[in-house]
């Protein structure tokens, strides 16, 4: 079962005496979130000379231009899908995963280097550098919409808890988030300006959204789902947060940042989650919790919004993120 956030190492509690392995993959109930490490190297690394450079997207954007995970190959890989292509852009044959889009630039996690690390590149992937170099785990990173902070999930200190550096590397530090340091944190996400970053956390016994200053400090909690919420993404205009429910299968809610108000937002059969918006659209995935997860773009008629498929192939395909020029 394909855990809820974009990471791939959390503690799941599943509301049900079942295996896990009996379950379908649209019934799926709590998450208990944990996570990973950072450091810094600024290393040049190479994508693969032997290889074309992907295409790149123009410079005003394009709302089919994103980036995603697939298993096509056999590994988890990034791959971009631009004018209805699907293009592999990395080629590492280790897992490589987390990816996402801000300032013209991209970051993800990787194990390329045996240990899961904070990468960092343009777009077409040109300038790739090794951020982190601690033992542990370093993922979700999640890039502030000028390029010059990234945000992140660690476990360098026992707990996965939320990080920030430089887009350098530099400059690692614990996110001041008012629990104790043992209570697990996940998914961090910047609002389009910059000042706030959304994240999940279990403080209050399950996974809830949580929103705090970028600079840290006391957070203030918008989801109280009976079964938790997941994988916070802002609107384009930081209004609302996107989250995955799972009350029943999963779903994504609305909640308005200033009044904490929720709502439905998007329902699918095979359930839906890992949501990713900018200004060009937003994107989910289909059956994001099985093993043949699909894309699909979401329109934008508000509550029960409809959803159309962009890339379904026999792979799993899952992580989406808008490509930001």
């Amino acid at each position: 079962m394909r855990p809820f956030s974009r990471c791939s190492r959390q503690n799941i509690t599943i509301a049900s005496p079942l295996d896990t392995r009996s379950l379908s993959r649209a019934v799926i109930a709590i998450v208990a979130i944990g996570a990973l490490a950072a450091c810094s190297a600024d290393q040049n690394l190479p994508v693969d000379p032997a290889r074309n450079s992907p295409p790149t997207p123009n410079s005003k954007g394009d709302a089919s231009a994103f980036v995603y995970v697939s298993d096509e190959t056999g590994v988890n890989q990034l791959w971009q899908h631009l004018g209805g292509v699907n293009t592999r852009i990395t080629f590492s044959n280790a897992t490589d995963k987390d990816p996402h889009s801000a300032a013209g630039h991209l970051v993800f996690a990787s194990f390329r280097d045996g240990d899961e690390e904070i990468y960092m590149a343009k777009n077409d992937l040109s300038g790739l550098k090794r951020l982190t170099a601690i033992g542990g785990e370093d993922e979700q990173p999640n890039l502030s919409p000028n390029g010059a902070r990234i945000a992140f999930v660690s476990d360098r200190t026992g707990t996965a808890r939320l990080w920030t550096m430089d887009s350098t590397g530099a400059n690692q530090v614990a996110l001041s988030t008012g629990s104790d340091a043992n209570v697990p944190e996940a998914a961090p996400a910047w609002s389009p300006n910059g000042t706030q970053i959304a994240f999940t956390s279990v403080r209050s016994g399950l996974s809830q959204v949580f929103v705090i200053s970028s600079a840290g400090g006391t957070p203030v909690q918008l989801s109280h789902e009976m079964n938790g919420a997941f994988n916070p993404a802002w609107s384009a205009d930081g209004k609302m947060i996107y989250f995955v429910s799972v009350v029943g299968a999963p779903s994504l809610k609305a909640v308005t940042v200033a009044t904490n108000q929720t709502s439905d937002w998007v329902y699918d059969g095979a359930g839906i989650g890992q949501p990713a918006c900018s200004t060009s659209g937003c994107f989910a995935v289909e059956g994001a919790y099985g093993s043949n997860g699909d894309i699909v773009s979401i329109g934008s008629n508000g509550k029960n919004a409809s959803t159309t498929m962009v890339v379904s192939t026999v792979a799993n395909e899952t992580s989406p993120t808008v490509l930001v020029p």
